[in-house]
């Protein structure tokens, strides 16, 4: 994992004003969003240059570049509690998908336990559906309250990784190695929880197929995406726009890593293919349908 000092994180603690954010867009299907924090410590990594919120509206507004600041809101349990009841008054759904603009796992999680609170709340207070998305091994330090909540409601643990490569030339390094995101994934299956390895965005394979092989011996099933029909943008604009490291972009960093052909929707395809090969068509999802689909979120 990336060290917080090299990353000069600046960590700031503030009160929320609400916690549940109705969605749309890329997440239709899903009622709201929830984000314990504002912005990524994981934004230095190879995750953050490749990661869509990098580009969105809100992160254009802070001071510090994507990955080195951090907004703790102290008080999401008490506003998750505040706004399940909002909801419910309302005689609403609710399917979350938590999160969509940062971690709920980054490495100041351990401090704070921003979204251990949340989930020991919604155990009493349980949405419809809820997708916990990580890039992460550290969804792991709460288990027990994740087998809990898995009682109360359509619960799913999605783990992205982008790539079977543990270095992808060019890019910086992973915060955590794909063995130890694959051996997590391991674990919530074993335990019966629904899982899903989120290959996104589609970064360089080595070996598509053996890749293929071991995210179905971890997870329950496995989504598909790539920038072009995935960042939330007209041809995968914001990707493509945005200098990632060096001066770079994304797709000039894929490109020069393992060839231009991965830019592409004829690759991915290729790629969607051989994983519904390998894993069957029911066990493969691709982009907004298949966050829709695994979830079950309609």
């Amino acid at each position: 994992m990336l060290s917080e000092a090299k990353r000069a994180m600046n960590v700031a603690e503030i009160e929320a004003k609400s916690i549940l954010t109705p969605t749309g867009g890329f997440l239709t299907g899903f009622s709201h969003t929830l984000n314990p924090y504002v912005g990524c410590s994981l934004g230095g990594s190879l995750c953050g240059m490749a990661c869509y919120a990098a580009e969105m509206p809100f992160s254009s507004r802070e001071a510090a570049p994507w990955g080195q600041s951090l907004k703790v809101k102290l008080n999401a349990a008490s506003l998750y509690r505040r706004d399940h009841a909002r909801v419910r008054r309302k005689g609403e759904r609710l399917s979350i998908f938590m999160s969509s603009v940062t971690d709920p796992y980054v490495p100041q999680e351990r401090r704070y336990r921003i979204t251990r609170g949340i989930l020991t709340e919604m155990v009493e207070f349980p949405p419809d559906t809820l997708v916990l998305q990580t890039h992460t091994p550290h969804v792991l330090w709460d288990i027990e309250t994740l087998c809990r909540l898995h009682e109360r409601c359509r619960l799913t643990v999605q783990i992205s990784i982008e790539t079977d490569r543990e270095t992808l030339p060019g890019f910086p390094r992973h915060a955590y190695s794909v063995s130890a995101r694959l051996a997590a994934l391991r674990e919530l299956t074993e335990v019966g929880l629904k899982t899903v390895g989120v290959v996104s965005p589609l970064l360089p394979l080595a070996e598509p197929e053996s890749f293929a092989t071991r995210l179905g011996e971890a997870a329950s099933s496995v989504i598909l995406d790539h920038y072009l029909i995935g960042d939330g943008s007209p041809d995968g604009v914001r990707t493509r726009r945005r200098k990632a490291v060096r001066d770079l972009t994304v797709p000039e960093l894929i490109a020069a890593a393992d060839g231009n052909d991965w830019n592409t929707l004829e690759k991915f395809d290729q790629i969607v293919k051989t994983f519904r090969t390998v894993l069957g068509n029911k066990r493969v999802g691709v982009s907004a349908d298949g966050f829709r689909a695994m979830a079950d979120c309609t």
